[in-house]
């Protein structure tokens, strides 16, 4: 009798939680059910979901976690139902493993049940920089953590692979070397197609020939607020508008700059989100981090033009100068400096917007990305 095969996707957070890992393992799943896998996704029940449940073909497994940092750094418990939930998996099926990040202690607990039930797993890196927690003091702590957990896991059978090429430089850091890339990845027709409608120069009352500059993500020091925060000081001039759509502990930080052209939108839904984009002049990601950032890929869907750093993935998306901007640091005056050119020569940005869009198009879908996960699934059980 014929089996559906089975991977088992290990992400310490998932939906309802919102972040690039999280888009990931959902868009990935979602992937390999329609190419004909049954998916299993763990992860840490940070939201007192059911433990057990079905989402869009997609089996979920929630373990409860301990509450304190649960949203930001979940640690699955060690109780009696987190015990009946690992038996629960041993007794399927599974035929290949993923994980996803280093650093989690899910991640560690992922590859020990890997090896006892015989799989060699892939690991996947989403980061090409430290973790941060924005304070130079506590982040030296922090390093050593994620330097103590990747040790651990590089104990273990495993093929390592990334979200993009920066992100397997970034593993040789740790002396890891990356199998190749699983990039993140967007069905951008049907994400630009999911657009709201939203009229958002509408309801900022923006005169017609305002500049419109969005910057959509967490607001936390790694995703570069702060800087942009500091360019928009810099700037004296009064024809562009900068919109942050996101939540985080920088928040207060973008509502009391004090200026008239910084606005706070709030988390916004993924419909909204697209309905930001196409309305959008410039993307501003100024990151010290990014795996493969999601918004990037969003906004190119969109055919948004963008600014960012160099961090992971950017370079897939823009190849040259024609595709988009790179800056070539995150400070305050250079961020500044580009957002005045940009709104100078506003004119040439529809273009790369439109270069980046046919470049995502094609090459970056999760269809592709699933194929090649498969792949990397099936060289790793050779190995046993």
């Amino acid at each position: 009798m014929h089996r559906t095969p089975c991977i088992c996707i290990f992400a310490s957070l998932y939906l309802p939680s919102i972040g690039g890992v999280e888009a990931y393992t959902a868009n990935l799943a979602k992937a390999l059910v329609r190419k004909g896998y049954r998916v299993i996704v763990v992860t840490c029940n940070i939201a007192e979901l059911a433990s057990k449940q079905i989402e869009n073909g997609i089996e979920i497994v929630r373990l409860p976690c301990l509450q304190p940092l649960r949203t930001r750094y979940p640690i699955p418990r060690g109780n009696s139902e987190v015990r009946e939930l690992w038996s629960h998996l041993r007794r399927q099926a599974i035929d290949y493993i993923v994980v996803n990040t280093r650093f989690y202690p899910l991640s560690l607990s992922a590859l020990a049940f890997s090896r006892d039930i015989g799989i060699v797993p892939i690991l996947i890196e989403h980061g090409s920089a430290h973790l941060t927690l924005g304070n130079r003091f506590l982040d030296v702590f922090v390093r050593q953590v994620e330097h103590h957990l990747t040790s651990k896991c590089k104990r273990y059978p495993v093929d390592f692979y990334a979200v993009s090429e920066k992100a397997s430089a970034w593993l040789r850091h740790f002396g890891i070397t990356s199998k190749g890339e699983l990039s993140n990845s967007i069905d951008a027709r049907e994400f630009a197609e999911s657009s709201s409608g939203r009229d958002y120069r509408a309801e900022l009352g923006l005169p017609e020939n305002s500049f419109l500059v969005s910057f959509v993500g967490r607001l936390v020091p790694e995703k570069g607020v702060i800087p942009l925060l500091n360019a928009l000081k810099m700037l004296d001039r009064d024809d562009f508008v900068v919109a942050f759509a996101g939540k985080g502990p920088l928040e207060s930080s973008v509502q009391n700059l004090g200026k008239k052209n910084c606005i706070v939108l709030g988390r916004l839904s993924r419909p909204d989100v697209a309905a930001l984009l196409k309305q959008t002049d410039l993307l501003c990601l100024p990151s010290r981090s990014e795996g493969f950032a999601t918004v990037l890929l969003e906004a190119a869907a969109c055919g948004t033009p963008v600014m960012t750093t160099d961090v992971g993935g950017v370079k897939e998306l823009i190849p040259d100068p024609s595709f988009g901007t790179i800056l070539p640091d995150a400070s305050p005056s250079t961020i500044a400096k580009a957002l005045d050119e940009a709104i100078e020569g506003r004119k040439a940005l529809p273009l790369q917007g439109a270069k980046c869009r046919e470049l995502v198009t094609e090459s970056y879908s999760w269809s592709r990305t699933a194929e090649k996960t498969i792949k990397a699934c099936e060289a790793a059980q050779g190995k046993r």
